[in-house]
């Protein structure tokens, strides 16, 4: 065997694993407008891919990885034989589980063990497919049919192949390891089933310029990534949390009807109605003459769709963008946003569009209504259009992860020419959308546009304020819902309505020492997008961040959590910008900091919870 046959295992190995790097789930989202390894539950694998973008972009994704390891193990054996096949394919699964081009965060290796094992062995490999998709076709469960295909492919590979039957005991070892959380879930019976069909990305679309026209189903269809018996649980746990004194809520035996409606104020919730209405039916549209404005708004999801109901109530021509072609037509033919918004029919008088220019070229006032991630790249995309003059109003609340710079700050490099104003506050646009009464605020350094976007705004039911300090509201937005996903984590350990209010107020005192460090005025805190913004989002089961956390307090992984709440968690993401915010303004932030380390798996909830109660005395005004 000799030196020469050694080097050739290394570099078999080598190359294998670069081979493995080779990830077409994050390729193939970035020529969506969206990075895989931030959507659904950030696992660039088929499964999310599936779930996220679509079913062929799924199978693409399937195709590619095990390709590349089909490919080589066969090289591996082709120059060193059995020993090189099983280098081979132990370094191609390894690089892509642990990719070292993409910090070392790959799939989980299913398709590419699949692929390796064709290989190495074409009918054992073919015979564990076939079980694979049996177990799949059954039960739906993605994860249940790859766990059954590891444990018997030694079986199959000591019936067809007995000389690697034991190198293959290490690979299904392997697998299992990788898949501990989904084997935790399934025996709890809290694993989904896989969902086949293209998911509507218009809402919340990295990529605004980028049409989506391809010849998908009309009928889009709305996800439900909890499965019922998880929304009773969590509606059961928290319950006992409301406002109410003694006994059940009367509502708890409908509680499934429409959970995520339900908030924990109001044990009543908000109730759909038997058939889709229109909550505006009563309110008189006024005729504004001179003073009507051209608003664009960019991104259908449940805030900008929520937005343009009320501001086109409020008398004004409003253009929603969405940029997948059938889903913008969809809510056209039918006035209402099915995903997000069900049972609210909009107003008659909104146009959609699903051409980028058309909503924002002359308008007097630009919209947001797109994750804060995706912001640079959204706005970006709009500046060839915007004319000098326009307000632009931004509806998000964080912070860029790598910049560590605020949406205000990113605006001025990117859209340069328009005067910023940031709207914050507690403001559901599930509540929006029924028109119940909402407060908020609205801050920019131009005091006249944020006048002018009060005046826009205002109407019977939804009050806005304004105020100069946009740092102050920016940094609260950010801050608070990383809080609430902290809250929902000890809602859903059960630790009580005691343990809320404390991580709530202490909360507020983190965010008042990155405030005051930053240069915010602190008494902006106390207001609408303070404490106001802080309550809503740690105590209603309509927030996204508490959901997630509820999640994982409940046991879930936390990307799975993130996943199965549907839509963006702009907490999940900004975390890691607060804590580094924290350490460049040296703030202690313990919350803050204890919540990143539950997300990154640095920490369990149960430890997480002991440090904090352990942290060293001090006075409750330091």
């Amino acid at each position: 065997m000799g030196l020469n046959f050694t080097v050739k295992l290394i570099i078999i190995g080598i190359i294998s694993y670069a081979m493995g790097n080779l990830n077409p789930s994050i390729i193939i989202s970035k020529l969506y407008g969206v990075d895989i390894r931030k959507e659904g539950s950030g696992n660039p694998g088929t499964t999310n891919v599936i779930r996220t973008i679509g079913l062929k972009s799924g199978i693409l994704t399937l195709g590619i990885d095990v390709l590349k390891a089909f490919v080589a193990v066969r090289l591996g054996m082709q120059f060193a034989g059995l020993k090189g096949g099983m280098v081979a394919f132990a370094a191609v699964v390894l690089g892509h589980c642990f990719p070292a081009i993409y910090r070392f965060k790959g799939g989980k290796g299913v398709a590419a063990s699949f692929g390796a094992a064709i290989a190495f062995n074409w009918p054992s490999a073919f015979a564990m497919f076939i079980i694979a998709m049996i177990v799949l076709f059954i039960w739906r469960r993605m994860s249940l049919a790859s766990i059954v295909a590891a444990v018997t492919y030694p079986v199959l590979m000591y019936f067809y192949e007995p000389e690697g039957a034991i190198f293959t005991f290490a690979v299904a070892a392997f697998v299992l390891i990788m898949h501990a959380p989904n084997i935790k879930r399934l025996l709890k019976g809290e694993e989904p089933p896989l969902s086949f069909g293209r998911k509507d990305k218009s809402d919340e679309s990295s990529d605004p310029d980028k049409k989506d026209n391809d010849k998908t189903d009309i009928n889009v269809k709305k996800d439900v990534p909890i499965t019922e018996d998880e929304k009773q649980k969590i509606l059961n746990d928290n319950i006992e949390y409301s406002d109410m004194e003694n006994g059940e809520s009367p509502v708890a035996a409908e509680a499934t009807k429409e959970p995520s409606l339900i908030t924990a104020h109001s044990p009543e919730g908000i109730r759909p109605e038997p058939q889709p209405m229109d909550y505006f039916a009563d309110v008189s549209v006024p005729d504004l003459g001179k003073e009507k404005k051209k608003i664009g708004v960019i991104g259908n999801g449940s805030f900008g769709t929520a937005i343009s109901n009320l501001l086109s109530y409020n008398g004004h021509d409003v253009t929603l963008y969405g940029r997948n072609k059938n889903a913008i037509k969809l809510m056209e033919k039918t006035r209402m946003n099915e995903r997000y918004l069900p049972y609210v029919i909009l107003s008659d008088k909104i146009k959609y569009t699903y051409d980028l220019k058309s909503a924002v070229k002359g308008k007097d006032i630009l919209i947001y209504a797109v994750p804060t991630q995706k912001f640079r790249e959204a706005s970006q995309k709009t500046s060839k259009f915007i004319e000098d003059g326009t307000i632009a109003v931004n509806l998000a609340k964080g912070i860029e992860q790598k910049s560590l710079k605020r949406l205000s700050e990113i605006a001025i490099e990117t859209i340069p020419n328009v005067t910023y104003v940031v709207l914050s506050g507690p403001s559901h646009a599930e509540e929006l959308a029924r028109n119940c009464p909402a407060s908020v605020v609205v801050a920019s350094r131009n005091k006249a546009a944020a006048e002018i976007i009060q005046d826009v705004f205002m109407s019977e039911k939804f009050r806005v304020y304004t105020q100069e300090d946009m740092l102050g509201v920016e940094i609260a937005g950010a801050v608070k819902n990383v809080i609430a996903i902290t809250t929902g984590i000890s809602d859903g350990m059960k630790l009580g309505s005691n343990a809320r209010a404390a991580l709530m107020t202490r909360a507020i005192h983190e965010i008042k020492r990155l405030g005051d460090a930053m240069g915010a005025n602190l008494d902006t805190f106390s207001g609408l997008s303070g404490i106001g913004d802080l309550i809503v989002t740690c105590s209603t089961n309509l927030s996204r961040n508490r959901r997630c956390g509820l999640l994982i307090g409940l046991g879930l992984d936390v990307l799975d959590a993130v996943e199965r709440v549907g839509s963006v968690v702009e907490g999940y993401f900004t975390a890691e910008a607060v804590v580094e915010l924290a350490k460049k303004y040296k703030v202690e932030m313990p919350i803050c900091e204890t919540t990143y380390g539950i997300l990154q798996g640095k920490v369990t909830t149960d430890k997480a919870l002991t440090a904090l109660m352990t942290r060293d005395k001090k006075d409750e005004l330091q």
